[in-house]
C-alpha cells in the first residue's frame, strides 16, 4: 500500500500549499486519519507476526518504533534550526524564523513552560497536547483552554515542525498498542463504540465542535487506530480465501481513484464514506501489494515527505523560487526529491539497524 501512503502524504502537502492542477486529493484531515488506520493495521500485524517469541519485548517494540521516527525528524529539526540561524544573521535579527515566538515571549515564560516546549520539540511526545494549552503571559504558566485560537499566543507557534503533532498522537498509540492489538474483537469493538460515543458527546452535548476537539483529541482519534486493528482481523480471514488478482487490483484502483479525485466527487457524506470504507478495503490492498518492492519504496517516502514539507515550503518562499503550475506542484516536486535524499541517506541506514535488533533477539 505504498502508493496509497504516498498519495495521502501528498494530500497533506497540497493542503498546506495549493491544489495540483485542481486536484487536492483527500485533504490533510482525512489523510492524517487514514494514516491512523494504516498505523493500527501495521502495528497489529507486526506485534502479532514479528514481535513474538524471543522478540516479544515491549522495550524492543517501542525503541524500534522510535528509531523509525526520530532520525528523520531530528535531521529536519536540525535543518530547521540551522535555517533559522542563517535567517536571523542575514536579516540582522529582524527575522528569527522558528525562534520568533520563543524570542518574543521568553521573558513571559516560566521554567516549566520552557522545559515542556523544548522537550516536546525534541522528542515529539505530547506535541498534540500543545493544542489544548495556552500561555499565561502574566504568570508564565501554561493553562488548559477549550479553544487555543481564543487565547494568544497560540502555543503551536512554538513548534518548530508544527505538522509533527500527529506523530505525538502516533506515539501515544504505540505506547498502548502492545496491550490492545492482541485482544479479540469482542474487546476492540466496544472500545471503538466508546471512542465514537465520546466524540458524539463532546460534539453535541458539550458543543466542542472546534479544532482541536474534532481532530487532535487522542481518545476520539483512537477509533481510527482501532479500525486498523479490525482491518487486520479481516486480512487474516481473507488469507484463507483464494481471491483473484484482478479483483484485488480493481479494489486498489478504486481506492487510488477515490483518493485522487476526492474533491471532484459530488457525493453527500463522502468523508464518512471514505473513512468508513478505508479500513474495509485495506486488507485487500495489503494482500495485493505486500510483495511489491517498488511500491514499498514509494511508501517509505511518505514519512519524510510529511515531516519535511513545511521546511521546504518556507525555504522556497524565502528564495522566491518560481512556482510553475502553482506552489502545490513546486512544493510536491522539491519535497519528493528532498525526501528521497532523506530516505536513502538516513532512513535506510537506520532501518538496517532496526532489523538487526529484531534478528539478534531471536
Amino acid at each position: 500500500m505504498g502508493l496509497l501512503r504516498f498519495l495521502l502524504a501528498l494530500s497533506v502537502v497540497l493542503g498546506h500549499s495549493s491544489s495540483l492542477f485542481g486536484f487536492e486529493f483527500v485533504g490533510g484531515v482525512i489523510a492524517v486519519q487514514s494514516f491512523y488506520v494504516i498505523s493500527g493495521f501495521y502495528m497489529t500485524l507486526i506485534l502479532n507476526e514479528k514481535y513474538v517469541g524471543k522478540n516479544d519485548s515491549y522495550k524492543l517494540f517501542i525503541s524500534n518504533r522510535l528509531l523509525r521516527l526520530y532520525p528523520i525528524y531530528w535531521v529536519v529539526l536540525l535543518l530547521t534550526v540551522l535555517y533559522s540561524v542563517v535567517l536571523s544573521v542575514s536579516s540582522n535579527g529582524n527575522d528569527l524564523g522558528s525562534f520568533s515566538y520563543f524570542y518574543e515571549y521568553w521573558d513571559s515564560m516560566g521554567i516549566v513552560s520552557i522545559i515542556f516546549l523544548i522537550f516536546t520539540n525534541l522528542f515529539l511526545f505530547l506535541q498534540d497536547a500543545v493544542m489544548f494549552f495556552s500561555l499565561n503571559t502574566d504568570t508564565g504558566n501554561l493553562f488548559f483552554t477549550l479553544n487555543f485560537h481564543r487565547n494568544p499566543p497560540e502555543l503551536y507557534n512554538f513548534l518548530m515542525i508544527p505538522q509533527a503533532w500527529t506523530i505525538g498522537v502516533e506515539i501515544a498509540f504505540y505506547l498502548i498498542a502492545p496491550f490492545i492489538v492482541r485482544r479479540k474483537l469482542k474487546v476492540i469493538i466496544p472500545l471503538i463504540i466508546a471512542s465514537l460515543l465520546l466524540r458524539i458527546v463532546l460534539y453535541y452535548h458539550f458543543n466542542l465542535k472546534n479544532d482541536p476537539w474534532t481532530y487532535r483529541f487522542f481518545p476520539t482519534e483512537l477509533v481510527f487506530f482501532l479500525s486498523g486493528i479490525v482491518s487486520y482481523h479481516i486480512y487474516k480471514k481473507l488469507q484463507t480465501m483464494v481471491i483473484k488478482d484482478v479483483y484485488l487490483k480493481l479494489v486498489w484502483l478504486g481506492v487510488l481513484g477515490a483518493t485522487i479525485f476526492y474533491n471532484f466527487l459530488p457525493i453527500p457524506g463522502k468523508k464518512f464514506l471514505y473513512l468508513s470504507g478505508f479500513f474495509l478495503v485495506l486488507p485487500f490492498i495489503f494482500m495485493l501489494t505486500k510483495n511489491w518492492k517498488r511500491d514499498a519504496y514509494i511508501g517509505e517516502l511518505s514519512y519524510p515527505i510529511y515531516i519535511s514539507h513545511i521546511l521546504v515550503f518556507v525555504v522556497l518562499k524565502a528564495l522566491n523560487i518560481p512556482t510553475l503550475g502553482g506552489m502545490g506542484l513546486t512544493l510536491a516536486v522539491v519535497t519528493i526529491a528532498f525526501s528521497i535524499l532523506l530516505n536513502n541517506l538516513v532512513a535506510k541506514r537506520i532501518e538496517k539497524i532496526r532489523q538487526k535488533r529484531v534478528v539478534a533477539s531471536r
